[in-house]
């Protein structure tokens, strides 16, 4: 077959308006142009396909055939070029990705070590923030995916694909005087200073929250830091103040260095989640960075 997609596109515009004028304000396009697609399409098929009359054009009964095949025809290579420009995507584009966690364990950096090498096409735009502010920019849709910590109760206004569980443990240095004791409890621990983020942060809320259930005065934060690093470490193993750090960061704690408290009520549930726009389409590059996540957390398994 001869015909161009865009004689296709001509004719059935014909097809549904039953009118040249209409079909070439629709299209935008002359008279003269429309005709001339009808005419290469009747003569393609060797078929008078319209019967002309000062009302406009009727399909004649081989034109309604032809126009039924024509209609599959057109949704055919709308397909395609779908899945042509799903497959470009996927090799090609740009990745706009919010993280809170800047350490060289981040799974993040992994994933995307991983779609880099697949698609060189590829570009990605990294921010690194606080959960709740990540939050915002993947609503307002400054970004397309944020890995962030949730804690329970958090509000965070997105959409949330848990990726793993990261629990909160209570860190001391090796020799921490609270380790010298067969038994610790909440309020032993109300003596020493912290390390901790800011007072609007969720882990800083969090462990007030555990202080004021158990009737206990709010820790004294010493230190205030905005995330979880290899510098607070080196700050709490030359002092006796207590940290909270994620489970998955333990590998950057020298089992030799630090020690974690058994405080139960201090190891504080969390989630790792990924978020994205409420209601939002994923595109596959939001599609392959998810799959390539929660792979990650499979085989870590």
């Amino acid at each position: 077959m001869s015909l161009s997609m865009r004689d296709v596109q001509y004719f059935l515009a014909v097809v549904k308006t039953g009118l040249l004028s209409a079909a070439a304000d629709e299209q935008g396009v002359t008279q003269p142009a429309l005709t001339k697609a009808v005419r290469r399409v009747e003569a393609e098929f060797g078929l008078q396909l319209f019967e002309r009359s000062a009302r406009g054009m009727v399909l004649t009964s081989a034109g309604q055939r032809v126009a039924e095949q024509v209609r599959r025809l057109q949704a055919d290579y709308a397909d395609t070029v779908l899945l042509a420009n799903e497959m470009r995507a996927q090799q090609a584009g740009l990745l706009r990705v919010g993280v809170t966690d800047t350490t060289s364990g981040n799974r993040v950096a992994a994933a995307l070590g991983t779609l880099l090498n697949q698609r060189p096409g590829l570009r990605v735009r990294l921010r690194v923030d606080r959960s709740d502010t990540l939050a915002t920019l993947v609503r307002e849709g400054e970004l397309d995916l944020a890995l962030v910590p949730a804690y329970e109760g958090q509000p965070l206004d997105a959409e949330r694909t848990k990726v793993d569980n990261d629990p909160m443990l209570p860190l001391v240095r090796t020799g921490h005087p609270l380790t010298q004791r067969s038994r610790v409890s909440l309020a032993d621990v109300t003596a020493y200073g912290w390390i901790s983020g800011p007072a609007t942060s969720a882990a800083f809320k969090a462990i007030t929250d555990i202080f004021a259930r158990n009737n206990l005065a709010a820790p004294r934060v010493v230190m205030e830091v905005p995330f979880a690093s290899e510098l607070n470490l080196s700050v709490l193993a030359a002092t006796d103040l207590i940290t909270l750090v994620p489970r998955s960061f333990m590998r950057h704690a020298d089992d030799s260095r630090f020690a974690v408290l058994p405080v139960a009520a201090l190891r504080v549930p969390r989630a790792v989640v990924l978020l994205s726009r409420p209601g939002s389409s994923w595109s596959p590059l939001m599609q392959a960075l998810r799959d390539s996540l929660l792979a990650l957390k499979a085989a870590s398994a």
